[in-house]
């Protein structure tokens, strides 16, 4: 039997007092092998080298203000959920695939910011506007692991990844974003979910199937987009019963709901063909649901909640495209800490810090991750 939804949110709402557990216990895991998109970035598209982006606004302050002092290549003011996973788990932050100089003892990130689960030249061709249009798709970070594999697997065996936690995702909001950024309606985008979801699929196959294969992943779900001050702006409607009653567009949403319900299919799948590894579930859309449900029980300010905190404009969203976050004149909100949304697709370090006590301790990991962690 589904815990009632009100359960779960009390749940959660304990967890987030409580706090995460925090660096130095003893914990089965030795490293943490990520991919992703911005959610996960922690700083690779940054260094990327490809002459056809233009100067990244992520370069700059107020992004990496609150925690770091300085941008770091994270979509935030802060940390990310895989840097509280990786201090609940006594780790150091996970690198970046692309500091060629870092040591991945520790584990590697191979998540890029933009990175959608298909391949850039199929979305391309189906005449969508991809941002920023480089290959870093899942199939591409995949083949980075590859590449690394045996340095990481140096005279360890054939069990090299038994004590690695291996994350992936969030994938597929950008595809759905590429889309509708296009001009393509959800009901164009909607028949390329089940495509979409089969390639996050055959991602954790390639993790899970080889011999010296993972043995724990986290495979995560993506937000509801139709919350996102970016697509709010973009696809706003003038007729009321387009939206739900926390301000959000609910067609969108209802694809993100569509995406997620055939991903957690799929990973029911994979657990039955793959019995040795442990598959966890992992969830951003419900988290993010609570928070705008009762943004107050988690520090935020629920005035603000589809506000963008760096950003230009004012209500009813804060968010212009021409006046991004990171852009000269462009300034964050005077305490992040009580904000949900960042720069318009991305949240504060504070909501990142509340979904990771949801991952880690439950109820929005299956299995919470400190669980299998002892």
């Amino acid at each position: 039997m589904r815990t009632p939804h009100g359960a779960l949110l009390l749940l959660f709402i304990l967890v987030c007092l409580r706090g995460a557990y925090s660096g130095g216990g003893r914990s089965r895991f030795t490293s943490i092998i990520s991919f992703g998109d911005s959610y996960a970035d922690t700083g690779n598209l940054v260094m990327w080298a490809d002459p056809v982006l233009p100067a990244l606004p992520l370069k700059n302050l107020p992004y990496g203000e609150t925690f770091f002092g300085h941008p770091t290549g994270r979509a935030t003011d802060g940390r990310l959920v895989l840097d509280f996973i990786a201090d609940a788990l006594g780790l150091p932050s996970v690198p970046p695939y692309l500091a060629k100089a870092n040591n991945f003892s520790a584990g590697v990130n191979f998540a890029v910011v933009g990175a959608p689960a298909l391949n850039l030249t199929y979305l391309q061709g189906l005449n969508l506007t991809v941002n920023p249009p480089i290959n870093s798709s899942l199939h591409d970070q995949l083949v980075w692991f590859q590449k690394l594999k045996p340095s990481l697997c140096k005279g360890q065996g054939t069990d090299c990844f038994g004590s690695s936690l291996f994350v992936l995702g969030e994938f597929g909001g950008n595809d759905y974003i590429s889309f509708l950024l296009s001009n393509k309606t959800v009901e164009q985008a909607r028949p390329y979910v089940p495509q979409i979801v089969d390639s996050i699929s055959r991602g954790v196959e390639v993790l899970c199937c080889a011999q010296d294969g993972s043995k724990y992943i986290v495979v995560a779900d993506i937000f509801p987009i139709g919350c996102l001050p970016g697509a709010l702006t973009n696809l706003a409607s003038p007729n009321k019963v387009e939206y739900d009653r926390h301000g959000c567009l609910k067609r969108v949403n209802r694809l993100a709901r569509y995406h997620n319900s055939l991903l957690r299919q799929k990973i029911k799948m994979l657990r039955y063909k793959y019995p040795h590894t442990k598959i966890i579930a992992a969830e951003y859309y419900k988290p993010f649901l609570a928070f705008l449900d009762m943004p107050g029980h988690f520090g935020l300010n629920s005035s603000t909640t589809l506000l963008t905190c760096c950003g230009a404009g004012g209500p009813p969203y804060n968010y212009d495209f021409n006046a991004g976050c990171g852009l000269p004149g462009v300034n964050a909100c005077a305490d992040p800490s009580q904000a949900l949304q960042w720069d318009g697709f991305h949240l504060t370090e504070s909501a990142y810090r509340a979904v990771a006590n949801g991952w880690l301790h439950g109820p929005y990991a299956d299995a919470p991750i400190l669980h299998i962690a002892r």
